[in-house]
């Protein structure tokens, strides 16, 4: 085992890009102005990643190594200034940001990725693997073929999953769901357009009460029902909910 860091100086927020074959990812929030990488494995696979820093952007890459076919894997830790952008392309590992971002771009064939803080914009695929945020974000593409997905509050957010769980706390705006197996659970929305579509699980929504909606459901196999009561007072806008499931359930209520 052996460790190598380096660090480099940027002037306003910085662009990271980071493009491993197997490893781990940490981004954390820094102390001050500096872009620190610190990698940690096996001799080999430390010795022959690439770190470079041009204007803006600092660079993290696979070298060349003797046996490729091996995959040895290495711990990554970055420390960056807060309102960058990060992008991450992992053949196998996982990822954890801590730091508030203008941009997220994440691509991992397996592994766990945890989005810690508030993000502007965020696209992430996962082959085989779980995704978590925690905290805010406007703008999402979230896409898994095999894994669970969270995300606190969202304003805008399109999820594509084959299988697994997706759960939704508060969405603001928009949310488009497209799912071949996994239940869906959107625990509080607000916003003005929800369109669901499953092949196989049941869909449960919360809406806010004070709202217009028109609602479009088509099951093909499984139930529809409601607990809601009409509300008194002011509606505060009107919404479009389409739920479609070709066998699950679907079932609308408040927030929970």
């Amino acid at each position: 085992m052996t460790s190598r860091t380096e660090s480099f100086d940027v002037s306003g927020p910085p662009r990271i890009e980071v493009s491993l074959r197997a490893g781990d990812v940490i981004i954390r929030e820094a102390d001050g102005d500096a872009v620190t990488v610190a990698l940690s494995g096996d001799d080999e696979t430390v010795e022959t990643t690439q770190i470079e820093a041009t204007t803006g952007t600092v660079s993290v890459r696979s070298g060349h190594q003797k046996h490729r076919w091996l995959f040895k894997t290495m711990d990554v830790v970055i420390t960056t200034p807060p309102g960058g952008i990060v992008r991450v392309n992992l053949g196998a590992g996982d990822v954890a940001i801590a730091v508030r971002l203008e941009s997220v771009n994440v691509k991992t064939g397996a592994g766990d990725v945890h989005l810690n803080e508030a993000v502007g914009d965020v696209r992430v695929k996962i082959a085989a693997g779980d995704l978590t945020i925690v905290g805010s974000v406007d703008d999402a593409v979230l896409t898994s073929a095999s894994g669970d997905i969270h995300v606190d509050i969202v304003r805008d957010v399109v999820v594509h999953t084959a299988s697994g769980t997706i759960d939704l706390g508060t969405v603001t705006n928009t949310a488009k769901i497209r799912a071949a197996s996994g239940d869906v659970d959107i625990h509080e929305f607000k916003g003005v357009d929800l369109d669901i579509k499953t092949m196989s699980g049941d869909a449960v929504v919360g809406l806010v009460a004070g709202m217009t909606v028109d609602v479009k459901v088509a099951l093909m196999s499984g139930e529809f029902r409601s607990t809601l009561t009409p509300s008194d007072g002011e509606k505060k806008h009107r919404m479009s909910l389409t739920m479609k499931s070709f066998s699950g359930n679907a079932t609308l209520r408040r927030p929970w």
